[in-house]
């Protein structure tokens, strides 16, 4: 590991170790069912979950707030044909206090370490409900393990 390296991880965890959450909530929210699954309940099913959108801005000297964009797909396999059956986007406004400076190198490992493991279990929740609401199962999502 080279300096640039050790100096940006140390700056990363004295970011982290300051670091805040002083609120999250769901700023947009839309989901659709699109149609309806086979009758047959030994279709595979993909599951897709990716973040679509990580932004940031300093709101005062020592907060800042991230948008974090979420896209949720199920999708059932038939005759090797992904089929698209329920559609959530949502979009999470966190704000996070801290009196280190979030540069773009750490707001780089934060969005892919830290983001996600604070949004999941709200995901979850959103996931759940909203199939439910669409008349579809609900699903439980499995734990966000950092890697």
């Amino acid at each position: 590991m080279d300096n640039t390296q050790q100096e940006l991880i140390k700056k990363y965890n004295e970011f982290i170790h300051s670091l805040e959450l002083v609120d999250i909530y769901v700023a947009e929210l839309t989901f659709k069912r699109v149609e309806d699954i086979p009758k047959n309940n030994q279709v595979p099913v993909k599951v897709t979950v990716k973040a679509t959108k990580n932004e940031y801005k300093r709101v005062e000297t020592d907060l800042y707030e991230i948008t974090h964009r979420v896209l949720f797909k199920l999708e059932y396999i038939q005759e090797g044909q992904e089929n698209l059956f329920f559609e959530l986007k949502v979009t999470f406004k966190l704000f996070y206090r801290c009196k280190h400076e979030l540069t773009n190198e750490i707001f780089k490992i934060f969005v892919e370490r830290n983001i996600p493991i604070n949004v999941f279990p709200f995901l979850r929740e959103i996931v759940s409900n909203s199939m439910y609401r669409a008349g579809l199962p609900p699903i439980l999502l499995p734990l966000k393990k950092r890697t």
